[in-house]
């Protein structure tokens, strides 16, 4: 277990253990409590109006204000939750384009009752999408989804959300873009790092070798293919591929690799660039070297190989791909597919944990550093 995993599931714990004591005075108070079917059911409409008021609040004039009744006004999470919004649009405004609307669909995973009914913990996953008007009134539409644990508590009979456990690679930014405060920005960015833990594989295992062609042959990257594979998938998960839960942004960007015909690269566990599927299409049995699913061998292997280090993401086209260090601490945690560009002009990626869809490229926060690399345009196989 690496210290940062090990890291994130300390904090995990101790935000459940407070939210608990923070909940627990309010709940105190109540004429009476829900339990059984009627408590369960409430709980989740509850985390689901606010996850959806979350959403809205990005494109609302007063953010708070949208947040409403679903939150503890002037709680710490209300503060937090309309920074965010506030910093979104923010974002948005400074590059020329403006929130007109948002969505969000909820999928509510699993709902649980305090022993005596007066809180409730909800996991969620939220995909919310919204829309942006640039300057000349053409449109576009951005997309994430997000994996929330919620805590709530009755008050004056009626659910509230009193915290809100996620990981967005786009909250540090957001806050910043609010002025929050910098402790606040640098414990949002530290928790996108520890989520970034970078994976191991659980087996060694060899790829058999492909077999010699006996001529020579040109293989050219698919751009379009390798765009319309991440926008297909950004907020949604190939079902023939293993997924990694809370890590799966070097599988993902591998697989829109692939998908414009990259070449693959035989070898061990620890060597080359390969996906076995087994002749099947179930991930149950697959096999993949490291270099497919984590950031920092993604990055050794392509450079040089298959991709080439460029100056900017201005120099980039689709199908190219972006490396984030979160912290500036010189680990690489994340990669993204650049999807092409919005309607000011801007370079847009997709992306997965963040699952994000067309989203302006610039993660992070003011310490956060990038490299750009440039996907060759043909190999030749002998």
């Amino acid at each position: 277990m690496s210290r940062r995993h090990w890291a994130h599931m300390v904090a995990a714990a101790a935000f459940a253990a407070a939210a608990l004591a923070a909940a627990a005075p309010a709940a105190a108070t109540q004429a009476g409590v829900s339990s059984g079917r009627e408590g369960t059911s409430g709980a989740a409409k509850a985390a689901t109006r606010y996850l959806k008021a979350r959403a809205a609040a990005v494109a609302a004039p007063d953010p708070a204000t949208a947040l409403g009744a679903r939150v503890v006004p002037g709680s710490a999470l209300a503060r937090t939750e309309a920074r965010v919004a506030t910093g979104a649009a923010l974002r948005g405004r400074r590059a020329g384009r403006t929130p007109k609307s948002a969505s969000c669909r909820v999928t509510v995973l699993s709902t649980e009752l305090s022993a005596d009914g007066s809180g409730a913990t909800v996991t969620a996953h939220a995909v919310t999408r919204v829309r942006w008007r640039s300057r000349d009134g053409r449109t576009d539409v951005e997309g994430s989804g997000i994996d929330h644990t919620l805590m709530l508590a009755l008050r004056n009979g009626a659910w509230v959300v009193t915290a809100d456990d996620y990981t967005d690679v786009l909250k540090a930014a957001c806050l910043e873009a609010a002025g929050a405060p910098r402790s606040q920005i640098r414990a949002a960015a530290r928790k996108t790092e520890q989520a970034s833990s970078p994976l191991v594989l659980p087996r060694g295992e060899a790829q058999p070798p492909i077999p010699a062609r006996g001529y020579a042959d040109i293989i050219k990257y698919d751009r379009a293919a390798a765009q319309a594979y991440a926008d297909k998938y950004a907020l949604s998960y190939n079902s023939t591929y293993v997924r990694f839960s809370g890590a799966d942004c070097a599988n993902f960007a591998s697989q829109c690799a692939r998908a414009g015909s990259m070449l693959m690269a035989t070898g061990s566990s620890n060597s080359g660039w390969w996906y076995d599927k087994k002749g099947t299409s179930s991930p149950s049995n697959d096999t993949y070297s490291l270099s497919w699913i984590n950031v920092t061998k993604q990055m050794g292997f392509w450079n040089g190989r298959r991709t080439e280090w460029v100056a900017s993401a201005g120099k980039l086209s689709r199908g190219d791909f972006i490396f984030y260090d979160w912290t500036g601490d010189g680990v690489w945690d994340h990669t993204a597919v650049v999807a092409g560009t919005n309607s000011s002009g801007q370079k847009v990626i997709d992306a997965h944990t963040t699952d994000l869809y067309r989203v302006f490229w610039k993660l992070g926060n003011s310490k956060t550093k990038y490299r750009f690399a440039k996907v060759w345009q043909q190999w030749v196989v002998a």
